[in-house]
């Protein structure tokens, strides 16, 4: 179950509420000129002022082209108008971790070529959602975000996995990949990420990650921060 020794559920859901809650308040810390290592401190200040007891892991900060880089190491890139900002962030509350991604905006006018890709991630993450259920396989799941992303001519910019569990490590069973059929199905308890992306060397990339609950009946999205295209855009 993922009850079991990997999962403390009343500490992942606090984790996730610690890290939406730090989600929530960094788009008014975003400023033009900003380093990406400056918003990846801020992110981390952020999280431990609303409760973390520590980072789930390093804070991912990535404008403009570094955004490609599904792992960015943030640099001293600074920000402009018209740059996407991808930012990859997890609390940690007795030892369980979070982990969530946002991409934003920052500027008045995003492009045609982000507003497309932003929603065809955004739609595929919607839809994926809904297989979300006990005993589904993470390869099924996996491609039904896979399929829509193909639709949309988009699928050769998914990179890697749609998801996986998240608990006392930040990256654990069950996994949600091509590779994982007949492998550790989805159990009531688990908390598992819904994270796809499109990445484009020398554009960027978007990324939207949520953590989801598996439930005995619907799932169950773990928080809310601001994901529609109006929302995260930004300045």
């Amino acid at each position: 179950m993922g009850t079991g020794p990997r999962y403390n559920l009343p500490a992942c859901r606090r984790a996730a509420d610690i890290t939406y809650q730090a989600f929530r308040i960094i788009p008014r810390y975003i400023v033009a000129g900003m380093s990406e290592r400056q918003l990846a401190w801020r992110l981390g200040r952020v999280l431990a002022n609303s409760g973390s007891q520590q980072r789930a892991f390093s804070v991912i900060a990535a404008f403009g082209s570094s955004a490609a880089e599904p792992h960015h190491v943030p640099t001293n890139r600074c920000l402009r108008r018209g740059d996407m900002i991808k930012l990859d962030a997890g609390a940690v509350y007795q030892q369980m971790r979070g982990d969530v991604t946002r991409t934003y905006f920052f500027g008045s006018s995003p492009s045609s070529k982000f507003r497309q890709r932003y929603q065809a991630v955004l739609q595929a993450q919607q839809l994926a959602f809904t297989y979300y259920r006990a005993g589904n396989n993470g390869q099924q799941i996996d491609a039904i975000a896979r399929q829509y992303l193909k639709q949309r001519k988009f699928h050769h910019l998914f990179i890697h996995s749609l998801g996986h569990g998240v608990g006392r490590a930040i990256h654990q069973p069950p996994f949600l990949t091509p590779r994982s059929k007949g492998r550790r199905l989805l159990q009531v308890g688990d908390i598992v990420t819904n994270e796809p992306g499109v990445y484009e060397p020398g554009w960027g990339g978007v990324r939207i990650e949520d953590m989801v609950e598996i439930t005995a009946g619907l799932p169950r999205w773990l928080g809310q921060a601001p994901r529609q295209l109006r929302q995260i855009t930004l300045g």
